[in-house]
């Protein structure tokens, strides 16, 4: 099993050298109100998200009977699949990638229906290892959240995926707690799956606030996932705790791409704007007190300040032992002239 190092969604890189790749997770967000739904992809779309997704399914074909409870919770805040083609059309005309989470088969089978550019495969399908070997058998791009996973489930996983020739897989670090303690989000996670399967590595978030996934950011993330909300406070909902809003989802992707530039290249070189700062920050030797001329230099004649405009401190060994050319006054910057 090798996975693809990198891979396009359309004409979008994923992973390789390409910026982190931001998913604005609306889920269910819409709570089954439509024009909320495309309230949502506006959110996304002028925050600057990569792509907006949703979460789609039929209660009656995810839950049992026994899941009454669970029906009638969830029911309510799903949206007819007619509507998400609505969804992905109006996402188009505003410039952001559509994705789904199918949480059944009739939603993926419908979700193929409308060509979407790729899938998302939640952890709730933690071992359902008939439907992951169906969505990867698509063919399409998949991103793979593993909450509840041990690593050899991943891998176990991966093995179901990758036997259908579909190797563009891209692996999230996840915890799925509503919201994840900071203690339990293991962000090495990553780290581990990079070193053990390769390919494209990322992570969605369930924690409060947005710090988390920026430190996803910084230690390599090339897909992290955000939910997203219009609302807060919902009774009976936890994505909302979890969740950007719009006082602050533009904000959170501006940081991570400014993470993204101060990452930079791993070589240590002098930068343009240090090379400005190089003569005020850096120091020159100078006069310690009065030096008459023809007084030999020692050591304990010279002290180091700034600016830098004068002779180095590392050239303090070739000028001990020289001469002063003239009398210098104490706190004089030493240049070569006044030495003979």
């Amino acid at each position: 099993m090798t996975l693809s190092p990198s891979f396009k969604i359309g004409d979008r890189q994923i992973g390789g050298d390409a910026p982190c790749f931001i998913i604005a997770e609306a889920g269910i967000s819409h709570f089954g109100d439509f024009d909320k739904a495309l309230t949502l992809v506006d959110l996304a779309v002028e925050a600057k998200a990569d792509a907006v997704k949703f979460q789609m399914f039929d209660v009656e074909r995810m839950i049992t009977a026994q899941g009454q409870e669970w029906r009638d919770r969830l029911g309510p805040r799903s949206l007819k699949p007619e509507r998400f083609r609505d969804i992905q059309a109006y996402a188009k005309e505003q410039g952001v990638m559509f994705i789904c989470t199918a949480h059944e088969e009739d939603s993926f089978d419908f979700l193929e229906s409308l060509d979407v550019p790729a899938h998302k495969i939640g952890s709730g399908e933690y071992q359902n290892w008939p439907y992951l070997r169906k969505i990867a058998a698509a063919g399409k791009p998949v991103f793979f959240s593993t909450g509840m996973y041990g690593v050899e489930d991943v891998a176990e996983a991966l093995d179901v995926m990758t036997a259908t020739g579909n190797t563009n897989i891209a692996i999230l670090q996840c915890t799925t707690s509503y919201p994840t303690p900071p203690e339990e989000v293991n962000l090495r996670v990553m780290e581990l799956y990079r070193d053990r399967f390769g390919g494209v590595i990322g992570y969605s978030d369930h924690t409060a606030g947005y710090h988390i996934p920026l430190a996803a950011v910084a230690r390599g993330a090339k897909v992290v996932e955000k939910h997203i909300t219009l609302e807060f406070n919902i009774p009976n909902a936890q994505d909302w705790k979890v969740s950007c809003g719009p006082d602050d989802l533009a904000k959170f992707i501006a940081e991570a791409r400014e993470i993204e530039r101060a990452l930079g290249l791993a070589e240590k070189t002098q930068t343009p704007a240090e090379a400005q700062s190089i003569d005020w920050a850096r120091k020159s030797l100078v006069a310690a007190r009065p030096i008459a001329k023809g007084d030999v230099i020692t050591e304990n004649l010279l002290i180091s300040k700034r600016p830098g405009t004068g002779i180095a401190p590392r050239e303090i060994t070739a000028v001990i032992g020289k001469k002063a050319a003239r009398a210098l006054d104490a706190d004089h910057t030493l240049s070569w002239s006044d030495l003979t």
